[in-house]
Protein backbone atom coordinates (compact mmCIF):
# COMPACT_ATOMS: atom_id res chain seq x y z
CA UNK A 1 0.00 0.00 0.00
CA UNK A 2 1.43 3.46 -0.87
CA UNK A 3 2.01 6.30 1.55
CA UNK A 4 -1.27 7.51 3.07
CA UNK A 5 -2.59 9.98 5.65
CA UNK A 6 -5.78 9.86 7.74
CA UNK A 7 -7.67 11.88 10.34
CA UNK A 8 -8.55 10.90 13.90
CA UNK A 9 -10.76 12.93 16.26
CA UNK A 10 -9.85 13.52 19.91
CA UNK A 11 -11.69 15.15 22.79
CA UNK A 12 -10.30 18.57 23.80
CA UNK A 13 -7.18 17.80 25.85
CA UNK A 14 -8.57 14.27 26.05
CA UNK A 15 -8.69 10.80 24.60
CA UNK A 16 -9.36 9.46 21.13
CA UNK A 17 -12.96 9.75 19.95
CA UNK A 18 -12.68 7.84 16.70
CA UNK A 19 -11.49 7.66 13.11
CA UNK A 20 -12.77 10.00 10.38
CA UNK A 21 -12.61 7.45 7.55
CA UNK A 22 -14.21 9.32 4.65
CA UNK A 23 -12.86 12.85 4.20
CA UNK A 24 -13.72 14.52 0.91
CA UNK A 25 -10.22 15.99 0.83
CA UNK A 26 -7.32 16.86 3.13
CA UNK A 27 -4.61 19.48 2.91
CA UNK A 28 -2.03 19.86 5.67
CA UNK A 29 1.13 21.94 5.78
CA UNK A 30 4.09 22.01 8.14
CA UNK A 31 6.19 25.21 7.80
CA UNK A 32 9.53 25.55 9.52
CA UNK A 33 9.40 27.49 12.80
CA UNK A 34 5.75 28.44 12.34
CA UNK A 35 2.21 27.21 12.98
CA UNK A 36 1.15 24.13 10.95
CA UNK A 37 -2.33 24.16 9.41
CA UNK A 38 -4.91 21.56 8.39
CA UNK A 39 -7.87 21.99 6.06
CA UNK A 40 -10.31 19.24 5.20
CA UNK A 41 -13.85 18.66 3.97
CA UNK A 42 -16.27 16.10 5.38
CA UNK A 43 -19.87 15.20 4.62
CA UNK A 44 -22.40 15.30 7.44
CA UNK A 45 -23.74 12.03 6.00
CA UNK A 46 -20.42 10.18 6.28
CA UNK A 47 -19.42 7.79 9.04
CA UNK A 48 -17.81 9.69 11.89
CA UNK A 49 -19.38 13.06 11.03
CA UNK A 50 -21.04 13.24 14.44
CA UNK A 51 -17.59 13.59 16.00
CA UNK A 52 -17.17 16.93 14.24
CA UNK A 53 -20.37 18.38 15.70
CA UNK A 54 -18.56 19.19 18.95
CA UNK A 55 -15.33 20.93 19.94
CA UNK A 56 -12.53 18.50 19.22
CA UNK A 57 -8.94 18.02 18.14
CA UNK A 58 -7.87 16.37 14.89
CA UNK A 59 -4.80 14.16 14.67
CA UNK A 60 -3.12 13.67 11.29
CA UNK A 61 -1.56 10.24 11.01
CA UNK A 62 0.61 8.81 8.23
CA UNK A 63 1.47 5.29 7.17
CA UNK A 64 3.93 3.83 4.71
CA UNK A 65 2.30 0.38 4.65
CA UNK A 66 -1.33 0.81 5.74
CA UNK A 67 -0.69 -1.19 8.92
CA UNK A 68 1.33 1.07 11.20
CA UNK A 69 -0.03 4.60 11.66
CA UNK A 70 1.98 7.41 13.24
CA UNK A 71 1.05 10.87 14.43
CA UNK A 72 4.13 13.08 14.41
CA UNK A 73 4.64 15.45 17.30
CA UNK A 74 3.29 18.37 15.27
CA UNK A 75 0.36 16.39 13.92
CA UNK A 76 -2.35 17.59 16.32
CA UNK A 77 -4.76 20.37 15.31
CA UNK A 78 -7.64 22.35 16.84
CA UNK A 79 -10.98 22.30 15.03
CA UNK A 80 -11.37 26.07 15.12
CA UNK A 81 -13.61 26.94 12.18
CA UNK A 82 -16.22 25.23 10.00
CA UNK A 83 -18.18 26.38 7.00
CA UNK A 84 -21.08 24.77 5.13
CA UNK A 85 -24.31 25.40 3.24
CA UNK A 86 -27.43 24.20 5.03
CA UNK A 87 -29.20 23.77 1.66
CA UNK A 88 -26.41 21.66 0.12
CA UNK A 89 -27.77 18.12 -0.17
CA UNK A 90 -24.25 16.66 -0.02
CA UNK A 91 -23.89 18.03 3.51
CA UNK A 92 -20.20 18.83 2.92
CA UNK A 93 -18.59 21.05 5.55
CA UNK A 94 -15.14 22.56 5.34
CA UNK A 95 -12.95 22.74 8.42
CA UNK A 96 -9.95 24.97 9.19
CA UNK A 97 -7.71 23.62 11.91
CA UNK A 98 -4.54 25.34 13.13
CA UNK A 99 -1.90 23.41 15.02
CA UNK A 100 -2.45 22.80 18.72
CA UNK A 101 0.28 25.42 19.14
CA UNK A 102 -2.45 27.95 18.23
CA UNK A 103 -3.92 27.67 21.75
CA UNK A 104 -1.15 30.05 22.83
CA UNK A 105 -3.29 32.76 21.25
CA UNK A 106 -5.71 32.17 24.11
CA UNK A 107 -3.28 33.33 26.77
CA UNK A 108 -2.07 36.92 26.93
CA UNK A 109 0.71 38.90 28.57
CA UNK A 110 -0.26 40.22 32.01
CA UNK A 111 1.66 42.69 34.13
CA UNK A 112 3.91 40.95 36.64
CA UNK A 113 2.78 41.42 40.23
CA UNK A 114 6.18 42.70 41.38
CA UNK A 115 7.38 44.57 38.28
CA UNK A 116 5.66 47.78 37.16
CA UNK A 117 4.90 48.09 33.43
CA UNK A 118 6.80 50.68 31.40
CA UNK A 119 4.76 52.57 28.79
CA UNK A 120 2.15 49.81 28.82
CA UNK A 121 4.77 47.12 28.26
CA UNK A 122 6.08 44.25 30.29
CA UNK A 123 9.83 44.76 30.02
CA UNK A 124 12.35 41.94 30.11
CA UNK A 125 16.08 42.43 30.55
CA UNK A 126 16.17 46.20 30.90
CA UNK A 127 18.19 48.26 31.52
CA UNK A 128 20.65 45.33 31.53
CA UNK A 129 19.90 43.03 28.53
CA UNK A 130 19.96 39.72 30.40
CA UNK A 131 16.71 38.00 29.44
CA UNK A 132 16.64 34.88 27.25
CA UNK A 133 13.95 33.49 24.96
CA UNK A 134 13.55 30.48 27.22
CA UNK A 135 13.13 32.63 30.31
CA UNK A 136 10.46 34.79 28.66
CA UNK A 137 8.44 31.87 27.29
CA UNK A 138 8.73 29.77 30.44
CA UNK A 139 7.55 32.68 32.58
CA UNK A 140 4.58 33.51 30.34
CA UNK A 141 3.48 29.87 30.09
CA UNK A 142 3.87 29.23 33.80
CA UNK A 143 1.91 32.35 34.73
CA UNK A 144 -0.85 31.56 32.22
CA UNK A 145 -1.35 28.11 33.68
CA UNK A 146 -1.40 29.57 37.19
CA UNK A 147 -4.34 31.71 36.03
CA UNK A 148 -6.10 28.58 34.68
CA UNK A 149 -5.27 29.12 31.00
CA UNK A 150 -3.55 26.65 28.65
CA UNK A 151 -4.91 23.58 30.41
CA UNK A 152 -3.33 20.52 28.83
CA UNK A 153 -0.44 22.44 27.27
CA UNK A 154 3.07 21.20 28.08
CA UNK A 155 6.61 22.24 27.21
CA UNK A 156 10.00 20.57 27.41
CA UNK A 157 12.29 23.51 28.19
CA UNK A 158 12.91 25.71 31.21
CA UNK A 159 13.91 29.28 31.77
CA UNK A 160 17.57 28.25 31.81
CA UNK A 161 17.79 25.16 29.55
CA UNK A 162 16.43 24.35 26.10
CA UNK A 163 14.83 21.02 25.17
CA UNK A 164 18.24 19.48 24.45
CA UNK A 165 19.56 20.55 27.85
CA UNK A 166 21.70 23.37 26.48
CA UNK A 167 21.88 26.70 28.31
CA UNK A 168 20.09 29.54 26.57
CA UNK A 169 23.05 31.59 25.37
CA UNK A 170 21.57 34.77 23.86
CA UNK A 171 20.57 37.50 26.28
CA UNK A 172 18.68 40.62 25.24
CA UNK A 173 16.04 43.11 26.28
CA UNK A 174 12.45 43.00 25.09
CA UNK A 175 9.33 45.05 25.74
CA UNK A 176 6.03 43.18 25.29
CA UNK A 177 2.84 45.30 25.17
CA UNK A 178 0.41 44.14 27.84
CA UNK A 179 -2.38 42.06 26.35
CA UNK A 180 -0.17 40.59 23.60
CA UNK A 181 -1.03 36.93 23.09
CA UNK A 182 1.68 34.41 23.96
CA UNK A 183 1.82 32.98 20.44
CA UNK A 184 2.67 36.42 19.06
CA UNK A 185 5.48 36.74 21.61
CA UNK A 186 6.81 33.32 20.64
CA UNK A 187 6.79 34.09 16.92
CA UNK A 188 8.50 37.42 17.57
CA UNK A 189 11.32 35.55 19.32
CA UNK A 190 11.49 33.10 16.41
CA UNK A 191 11.66 35.89 13.83
CA UNK A 192 14.41 37.57 15.85
CA UNK A 193 16.48 34.39 15.61
CA UNK A 194 16.43 33.76 19.35
CA UNK A 195 14.63 30.41 19.44
CA UNK A 196 13.64 27.44 17.25
CA UNK A 197 10.36 25.65 17.91
CA UNK A 198 8.42 22.51 17.05
CA UNK A 199 5.59 20.58 18.64
CA UNK A 200 7.08 17.23 19.69
CA UNK A 201 3.96 15.75 21.23
CA UNK A 202 0.24 16.22 20.58
CA UNK A 203 0.12 19.08 23.10
CA UNK A 204 3.81 19.61 23.86
CA UNK A 205 6.06 22.43 22.66
CA UNK A 206 9.80 21.97 22.38
CA UNK A 207 12.25 24.81 21.88
CA UNK A 208 15.96 25.00 21.19
CA UNK A 209 18.81 27.39 20.76
CA UNK A 210 18.56 28.66 17.18
CA UNK A 211 20.30 26.73 14.43
CA UNK A 212 20.73 23.54 16.45
CA UNK A 213 18.39 20.56 16.82
CA UNK A 214 15.84 21.16 14.07
CA UNK A 215 18.44 22.17 11.49
CA UNK A 216 19.75 18.69 10.73
CA UNK A 217 22.06 18.09 7.78
CA UNK A 218 20.91 14.82 6.24
CA UNK A 219 23.31 15.21 3.32
CA UNK A 220 26.27 14.19 5.51
CA UNK A 221 24.87 10.79 6.52
CA UNK A 222 26.51 7.60 5.27
CA UNK A 223 23.33 7.14 3.24
CA UNK A 224 22.21 10.73 2.64
CA UNK A 225 18.59 11.65 2.03
CA UNK A 226 18.46 12.30 -1.71
CA UNK A 227 15.22 12.96 -3.56
CA UNK A 228 15.78 11.66 -7.07
CA UNK A 229 13.93 12.95 -10.13
CA UNK A 230 11.41 10.42 -11.39
CA UNK A 231 11.51 8.37 -8.20
CA UNK A 232 10.90 10.78 -5.30
CA UNK A 233 10.18 13.96 -7.30
CA UNK A 234 7.90 14.16 -10.33
CA UNK A 235 8.26 17.88 -11.04
CA UNK A 236 10.63 20.65 -9.96
CA UNK A 237 9.02 24.01 -10.78
CA UNK A 238 11.02 27.12 -10.05
CA UNK A 239 9.72 30.67 -10.22
CA UNK A 240 12.41 33.30 -10.76
CA UNK A 241 12.05 37.06 -10.44
CA UNK A 242 14.28 40.08 -10.99
CA UNK A 243 11.85 42.44 -9.26
CA UNK A 244 14.02 42.77 -6.12
CA UNK A 245 17.29 43.56 -7.89
CA UNK A 246 19.10 46.50 -6.28
CA UNK A 247 22.64 47.80 -5.97
CA UNK A 248 22.03 50.56 -3.41
CA UNK A 249 19.94 50.51 -0.23
CA UNK A 250 18.77 53.66 1.59
CA UNK A 251 17.79 52.90 5.20
CA UNK A 252 15.72 55.37 7.24
CA UNK A 253 15.38 54.60 10.94
CA UNK A 254 13.95 56.38 13.96
CA UNK A 255 14.91 59.94 14.98
CA UNK A 256 15.82 60.87 11.39
CA UNK A 257 18.57 58.24 11.35
CA UNK A 258 19.53 57.33 7.79
CA UNK A 259 22.35 55.63 5.93
CA UNK A 260 23.21 54.15 2.55
CA UNK A 261 24.67 50.76 1.70
CA UNK A 262 25.93 49.89 -1.78
CA UNK A 263 26.82 46.70 -3.59
CA UNK A 264 30.45 46.91 -4.62
CA UNK A 265 30.18 43.81 -6.79
CA UNK A 266 29.42 43.54 -10.47
CA UNK A 267 27.01 46.17 -11.84
CA UNK A 268 23.42 45.07 -12.45
CA UNK A 269 22.09 44.71 -16.03
CA UNK A 270 20.45 48.17 -16.01
CA UNK A 271 23.07 49.89 -13.87
CA UNK A 272 22.32 51.34 -10.42
CA UNK A 273 18.95 50.33 -9.01
CA UNK A 274 17.98 51.72 -5.63
CA UNK A 275 15.73 50.43 -2.87
CA UNK A 276 14.58 52.27 0.23
CA UNK A 277 13.20 51.03 3.53
CA UNK A 278 11.75 52.65 6.67
CA UNK A 279 12.87 50.41 9.54
CA UNK A 280 11.17 51.11 12.87
CA UNK A 281 13.48 50.63 15.84
CA UNK A 282 16.74 51.30 14.00
CA UNK A 283 18.74 54.13 15.55
CA UNK A 284 22.33 52.95 15.20
CA UNK A 285 24.80 52.08 12.48
CA UNK A 286 25.07 48.36 13.33
CA UNK A 287 21.37 47.70 12.85
CA UNK A 288 21.15 49.93 9.77
CA UNK A 289 24.07 48.12 8.17
CA UNK A 290 22.30 44.79 8.69
CA UNK A 291 19.09 46.15 7.19
CA UNK A 292 20.91 47.49 4.14
CA UNK A 293 22.97 44.37 3.69
CA UNK A 294 19.86 42.16 3.85
CA UNK A 295 18.28 44.18 1.04
CA UNK A 296 21.43 43.92 -1.04
CA UNK A 297 21.76 40.18 -0.44
CA UNK A 298 18.19 39.81 -1.64
CA UNK A 299 18.80 42.18 -4.56
CA UNK A 300 22.09 40.78 -5.81
CA UNK A 301 20.71 37.99 -7.97
CA UNK A 302 17.51 36.60 -9.39
CA UNK A 303 15.25 35.28 -6.62
CA UNK A 304 14.05 31.73 -7.11
CA UNK A 305 11.23 29.97 -5.29
CA UNK A 306 11.88 26.25 -5.45
CA UNK A 307 8.97 23.83 -5.18
CA UNK A 308 9.43 20.09 -5.57
CA UNK A 309 6.35 18.01 -6.27
CA UNK A 310 6.61 14.63 -4.63
CA UNK A 311 6.01 11.23 -6.21
CA UNK A 312 5.01 9.24 -3.15
CA UNK A 313 3.99 5.95 -4.76
CA UNK A 314 7.54 4.84 -5.58
CA UNK A 315 9.55 7.16 -3.36
CA UNK A 316 12.51 5.87 -1.40
CA UNK A 317 12.47 8.82 1.01
CA UNK A 318 9.16 9.84 2.56
CA UNK A 319 8.16 13.12 4.22
CA UNK A 320 7.54 13.00 7.97
CA UNK A 321 9.22 9.59 8.17
CA UNK A 322 12.63 10.40 6.67
CA UNK A 323 12.84 14.20 6.70
CA UNK A 324 11.15 17.16 8.38
CA UNK A 325 11.07 20.95 7.95
CA UNK A 326 14.49 22.33 8.78
CA UNK A 327 16.42 19.38 7.39
CA UNK A 328 19.00 19.84 4.64
CA UNK A 329 18.59 17.20 1.96
CA UNK A 330 19.67 16.57 -1.61
CA UNK A 331 17.05 17.40 -4.25
CA UNK A 332 16.98 18.28 -7.96
CA UNK A 333 18.26 21.82 -8.57
CA UNK A 334 19.08 23.60 -11.81
CA UNK A 335 18.67 21.25 -14.78
CA UNK A 336 17.80 18.49 -12.33
CA UNK A 337 21.28 18.32 -10.86
CA UNK A 338 21.67 17.20 -7.25
CA UNK A 339 22.04 20.10 -4.80
CA UNK A 340 21.76 20.48 -1.04
CA UNK A 341 18.61 22.39 -0.09
CA UNK A 342 16.80 23.21 3.16
CA UNK A 343 13.23 21.95 3.64
CA UNK A 344 11.23 25.09 4.40
CA UNK A 345 7.75 23.54 4.28
CA UNK A 346 6.05 20.19 3.69
CA UNK A 347 2.52 20.12 2.28
CA UNK A 348 0.45 16.96 1.79
CA UNK A 349 -2.95 16.57 0.13
CA UNK A 350 -5.38 13.66 -0.13
CA UNK A 351 -8.35 13.29 -2.49
CA UNK A 352 -11.64 11.49 -1.86
CA UNK A 353 -10.17 8.55 -3.82
CA UNK A 354 -7.35 8.21 -1.34
CA UNK A 355 -4.64 9.58 -3.61
CA UNK A 356 -1.95 11.36 -1.60
CA UNK A 357 0.37 13.90 -3.17
CA UNK A 358 2.57 16.62 -1.79
CA UNK A 359 5.24 19.19 -2.34
CA UNK A 360 8.21 20.76 -0.64
CA UNK A 361 9.27 24.38 -0.51
CA UNK A 362 13.07 24.43 -0.47
CA UNK A 363 15.66 27.11 0.29
CA UNK A 364 19.26 27.32 -0.85
CA UNK A 365 22.23 28.63 1.14
CA UNK A 366 21.66 32.19 -0.11
CA UNK A 367 18.16 32.16 1.39
CA UNK A 368 19.58 30.80 4.65
CA UNK A 369 22.01 33.73 4.78
CA UNK A 370 19.21 36.21 4.12
CA UNK A 371 17.07 34.72 6.88
CA UNK A 372 19.96 34.99 9.35
CA UNK A 373 20.37 38.66 8.47
CA UNK A 374 16.64 39.36 8.88
CA UNK A 375 16.69 37.67 12.28
CA UNK A 376 19.63 39.76 13.46
CA UNK A 377 17.77 42.89 12.35
CA UNK A 378 14.64 41.83 14.24
CA UNK A 379 16.74 41.08 17.30
CA UNK A 380 18.22 44.58 17.30
CA UNK A 381 14.94 46.33 16.46
CA UNK A 382 13.03 44.68 19.33
CA UNK A 383 15.32 45.90 22.08
CA UNK A 384 13.49 48.27 24.49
Amino acid sequence: MPFDIRLVAYAPNGNRLGLLPHPVNIQVSWPLNDVPALKFAYSAHAVGAQLLAQPCEIGVQWSADGAIWTENGDGRFILARREGDQLDSSGVWRYDCPSYLWVLRKAVTYAHASIAPVNGQRVYGSPTPNATAGFIMNSLLTEAQARGALAGFAWTFTGSLDTAGLTWNQTFGLGVPLGTDVLAVLLTLVEAGLIDIRMTGPRTLSAWRPGTAIFRDLTTLTTPVELAAGRDVRAAPDVGTLEDLASAAYVVGDSSFRTERTNVGSPLPWGRWEVGVRQVGVTEATAATLVGDSLLVRGAVERVQRTRELSLAGARWLPLRDYLPGDRIFAPGNAGQRVALRVRQITLTRTDRGVVSGNLVLDDRLADSEIRLRRRIAHLAHRP
